[in-house]
């Protein structure tokens, strides 16, 4: 009969089942997001063992067969962690043996769980990026249409919720556009600050193996290794933590956009409305029609927020080197990419159907919105910026209107141009990355 499959540290001495159970946590259920990652991270650690001869060709070559079996079972929904496995580095080890016999025993050399879950964060963390940009790109086109579409309409511009300085529903979205492109070089940053390869390093202080860390990194499509075992563990929490933070910040600017979506379509101002196939219903009140959709896009941008923290107490706490605590920086960061990448398909929705109410906008284009405009044409005659100030306010006090403009507030084609080419900037950037990718995957093949 053959040996049950055994967690990787067990060796016969009794355990406590409670605390077994309160050690595992959820992670096998969050392991499955990394089991693709995982069988990625360990063909490229085969072939180095194979490279530094600690593998025959054979051992490889089954290795590599029975990694790639366990990626497609799991694509299909076929594999599973079982609990009393703990997580898909064992799960994955456990099949491995089953199916490659003492190959599978040798695949652990030379590396700890500690630096295998670093890359396999790493690799997954690098593939949601890759994504947010995509879903970023979305929206930002979808703002870009519906600036060309409604983007003339003058609306009114607030400071301190009070009307200001005459606006545009173009120089309003065009901000938030704006915000995007910020987060996508942000985006971009991060991608970056990801691209250093984690293993090989051990349980934190280097292996006294001759392992060729730079042919790993090629494998796997990093550009550098990185070089301090210790800061390897360090840098657990400290990437999610960063991941996290760029993903809230994507949050908040689709926060503040759901935010003057839900004031401007109050029925006090009316300027927007949503179509009846993006709002609910109430129970009780028939005639309600709710803006659910725009409520939940201002949760979830501060729920993400909520990750972050999650990840300052548990990681920015902590001494150097590898701590259980760690464990728990796996979920938040996950919840994070699968969050912001729904808020950013819901917002494109919203911004491509929402509706622009032109006579309520028109009508709340007052004269005193031009009051500036009007001094800095006194400007323009010589008149000093004060004295032009003083009298503009007397001429309103005594009922006289400044002269309107129709091109006040207007966002030009120029700038949205530059948008546009900022974006393309960005993704070509971003070609390295997903190419590093490719690269990634093709360490499964035979």
């Amino acid at each position: 009969m053959a040996e049950a499959p055994r967690r990787l540290w067990d060796k016969g001495a009794p355990l406590d089942e409670l605390v077994h159970r309160f050690s595992v946590g959820d992670d096998s259920v969050w392991d499955l997001r990394l089991v693709q990652a995982d069988c990625i991270g360990s063909a490229a650690h085969a072939r180095t063992l194979h490279r530094a001869g600690l593998l025959s060709d054979a051992e490889l070559a089954s290795l590599l067969s029975g990694l790639r079996t366990i990626a497609e079972e799991h694509r299909h929904g076929r594999f599973t962690i079982p609990p009393a496995l703990e997580d898909c580095h064992t799960a994955i080890e456990a099949r491995l043996v089953a199916h490659c016999g003492p190959a599978g025993e040798r695949i652990h050399t030379g590396r700890s769980r500690n630096d295998q879950v670093a890359t396999a964060m790493r690799l997954v963390m690098r593939s949601d990026a890759l994504h947010w940009l995509d879903r970023l790109g979305d929206l930002l086109h979808t703002l870009l249409a519906r600036i060309q579409r409604d983007g003339a309409q003058p609306m009114p511009g607030y400071t301190h919720l009070r009307p200001a300085m005459p606006s545009s529903v173009g120089q309003w979205l065009h901000a938030h556009a704006e915000g995007l492109l910020e987060q996508g070089r942000a985006t971009l940053d991060l991608l970056d600050r990801l691209d250093a390869c984690p293993l090989g390093t051990g349980a934190g202080f280097g292996v006294p193996l001759r392992l060729d860390r730079a042919f790993t990194a090629e494998l796997l499509g990093f550009s550098r290794v990185q070089r301090s075992p210790i800061d390897v563990q360090n840098s657990r929490g400290r990437l999610e933590r960063y991941f996290a933070r760029v993903a809230a910040d994507i949050g908040a600017v689709i926060e503040r956009l759901a935010w003057d979506l839900l004031l401007f379509s109050t029925a006090e101002f009316g300027f927007f409305s949503l179509p009846e196939s993006l709002t609910t219903g109430s129970s009780i009140m028939p005639q309600k029609r709710n803006p659910d959709v725009l409520e939940l896009m201002r949760a979830h941008g501060a729920r993400l927020r909520v990750r972050t923290l999650e990840l300052d107490w548990v990681a920015g706490k902590l001494p150097s080197s590898y701590h259980r605590d760690l464990q728990l920086t796996k979920e938040p960061a996950l919840r994070a990419a699968d969050e912001v990448c729904t808020l950013l398909v819901v917002a494109a929705r919203v911004v491509e159907l929402f509706i622009v109410h032109g006579d309520r906008l028109t009508a709340a284009m007052r004269p005193e919105l031009y009051a500036t405009e009007e001094a800095l044409r006194l400007v323009e005659t010589g008149v000093p910026f004060r004295q032009a100030y003083r009298q503009v306010a007397a001429d309103l006090s005594a009922g006289r209107a400044p002269r309107a403009s129709a091109q006040a507030g207007q966002v030009g084609a120029d700038e949205l141009t530059a948008v546009a080419a900022d974006w393309s900037a960005i993704i070509q950037q971003a070609d390295r990355f997903r190419r590093a990718e490719q690269t990634a995957a093709r360490a499964l093949a035979p």
